[in-house]
């Protein structure tokens, strides 16, 4: 059965906007130190949180058990993509990375780095990207590399310098 009392929707709409706006998925980017210019090529990136590596169990007298939880988890990894250009932006900065011995540090901003509302920092990033695929028949898609970005993360966050992105 369908909660259909107009009154107590509305306390939940009411209550709802109260706590402001969601957040929508597309407004980020990712800016990668060393690479500043590539933010806009970057289609998607992991957003940085800390929660518990996981449960701990713990034995109980008769049987029991209860759970505890494990240290904090600051070894995060997560799907990244990024958009090709003609002028190889992207097939060079992997390029370079590899040659700087690998690993980087970066910012994922919540909005652009010009305008945002908060930030958080990365530490000691690295990615495996897999082979992109080039098809003679695909002529409605631009070149994407994707992989997996593994990084640290320790709750550094920036304060933001906007209140919206406008």
């Amino acid at each position: 059965m369908t909660i259909s009392n107009p009154s107590y929707l509305k306390g939940f709409h009411d209550v709802s906007r109260a706590m402001g706006d969601k957040v929508i998925s597309s407004d980020f980017t990712l800016e990668i130190d060393g690479f500043e210019q590539n933010y806009l090529l970057c289609k998607q990136a992991p957003w940085p949180e800390l929660s518990s590596a996981g449960e701990i169990e713990v034995p109980m007298p008769l049987g029991a058990v209860a759970w505890q939880p494990q240290q904090a988890k600051t070894n995060l990894q997560g799907p990244i993509s990024f958009y090709e250009t003609v002028a190889g932006h992207i097939d060079n900065m992997l390029m370079n990375m590899i040659m700087a011995g690998g690993k980087f540090d970066a910012t994922v901003y919540d909005g652009t780095p010009q305008r945002f509302l908060k930030a958080k920092r990365i530490k000691q990033c690295f990615m495996q990207i897999d082979s992109p695929d080039r098809d003679w028949e695909n002529r409605a898609q631009v070149l994407l590399y994707a992989g997996t970005i593994f990084y640290h993360y320790y709750g550094e966050i920036i304060p933001g310098n906007s209140g919206d992105y406008s």
